[in-house]
C-alpha cells in the first residue's frame, strides 16, 4: 500500500511478505521524504512494524490510521522541521 501525503511531502508505505523481512516482523510501514512522482528520499522518517501481521484488510487499517496521524500532525516528521 502507498499513499502520497502532498501536504506533508511524504509517502507512506506498508509492505507485508510470507517470510521475515527483519527481527520479528512480516510487515511494516515507512514513511519516505518524496513529491507527487515518487520517493526522493529512502531515508525513512518514520517506522512501525506489524509483526507477522499480513492480512490485508488490517494492514490497510493500520496503514490509514498511519496516513490520518500524519496528516493531524500525531506523527510528527523530521522532513517538517526542515
Amino acid at each position: 500500500l502507498k499513499t502520497y501525503i502532498p501536504e506533508k511531502k511524504v509517502w507512506v508505505s506498508t509492505v507485508a511478505y510470507s517470510v521475515e523481512i527483519g527481527v520479528d516482523r512480516c510487515a511494516e510501514t515507512m514513511v519516505f521524504k518524496g513529491d507527487e512522482n515518487g520517493i526522493t528520499n529512502w531515508g525513512d522518517l518514520y517506522f512501525e512494524s506489524h509483526g507477522y501481521e499480513t492480512n490485508e484488510e488490517i494492514l490497510r487499517k493500520k496503514h490509514e490510521e498511519i496516513v490520518r496521524k500524519i496528516r493531524s500532525g500525531e506523527i510528527k516528521l523530521e522532513v517538517e522541521e526542515e
